[in-house]
């Protein structure tokens, strides 16, 4: 009568040896305990991607090709990992964003290991690494955690679901069903390590998971609002919203090229923005703000009236 959280599941066509090659895939939503869970295998010895995200163990090549629906490249890279060794995984967040659960047969014996946690704690956990606003968060969590069990259901491939709370309870169970359905044996002083993995509030997980961006309004150049952002660590353009007095006028992203930026080492440099206000016909007085996109974050100077901003020059 003990509720572990763990549910182990067959296929329906599963493969009863466990020591046949395999690859493991380890998802869950979003800050639901996946960098746990995909730490525990890298440390028992199972190659989970070649380019790793820090702290949270994503393979960055997988992501990619997945994000991209490449599956010409992705069928390409499976045949290269299935000849490099006979196990090998990855991690990828809210899989079921980036593949159909037919196309989970793409993989060699696949076993899918899907951890959920608390949809508050993962909306709030999203707030502050993420900057949404908590019952945005909310739905966004709830709603995910659906798609990812349907996706679960309809794969037909083993899996095993682990809750992120009880794996906090139950370390030593979770840590033993694990390595069991992975088909995984570690010696006494390398469990002891995994063990050291079954903890909340990692530092070093809280210091890299939360997302940082820099940015400000620069000021206006006759009709065009300008200014720059950028996500800390990472040179991909950030999408932003305009908003005057409280109402979202526009979207945009910020991928212009600026001298300024490439000097000061803000990225690659692409990441100033302009937007022309003329179609708008806003007054001296509407008060302007620019936010990272679906995020409460503002950047700097947001809050201003239109007539107070700067004048950077005339067009």
């Amino acid at each position: 009568m003990l509720n572990t959280g763990i549910i182990a599941r067959q296929g329906e066509a599963a493969d009863p040896d466990r020591t046949a090659p395999r690859t493991l895939i380890v998802t869950g939503i979003a800050r639901s305990g996946t960098s746990m869970v995909a730490g525990i295998l890298k440390d028992a010895g199972v190659f989970m991607g070649e380019v790793l995200h820090e702290v949270v163990d994503e393979d960055a090549t997988m992501l990619q090709l997945l994000q991209s629906r490449d599956l010409s490249a992705l069928k390409h890279l499976i045949a290269a990992r299935d000849a490099a060794r006979p196990v090998w995984g990855f991690k990828i967040p809210n899989l079921h964003a980036f593949l159909r659960a037919e196309e989970v047969g793409l993989f060699r014996n696949p076993r899918l290991v899907v951890i959920y946690r608390d949809p508050v704690a993962v909306a709030v956990r999203n707030a502050l690494s993420e900057h949404f606003a908590e019952m945005q968060a909310l739905v966004a969590a709830t709603n995910a955690a659906f798609a990812l069990a349907r996706f679960v259901e309809c794969s037909g491939v083993p899996v095993l679901l682990l809750s992120y709370e009880k794996a906090l309870s139950f370390p030593h169970l979770t840590i033993d069903h694990l390595l069991s359905f992975c088909g995984l044996t570690v010696d006494q002083a390398t469990r002891n390590r995994l063990f050291r993995r079954v903890q909340p509030n990692r530092e070093e997980y809280l210091d890299r998971a939360r997302r940082t961006y820099a940015g400000a309004i620069d000021g206006m150049f006759g009709q065009e609002l300008r200014g720059w952002c950028a996500e800390d660590g990472r040179v991909a353009p950030v999408a932003l919203e305009l908003w005057a007095d409280g109402i979202m006028l526009d979207q945009f992203v910020a991928d212009s090229p600026r001298e300024d930026l490439q000097r000061l080492g803000i990225g690659n440099g692409n990441h100033g923005f302009s937007c022309d206000l003329r179609r708008f016909g806003l007054s001296p007085e509407a008060v302007i703000s620019v936010r990272v996109a679906r995020r409460v974050l503002m950047l700097r100077n947001s809050g201003t009236a239109l007539g107070a901003l700067p004048v950077l020059g005339k067009s």
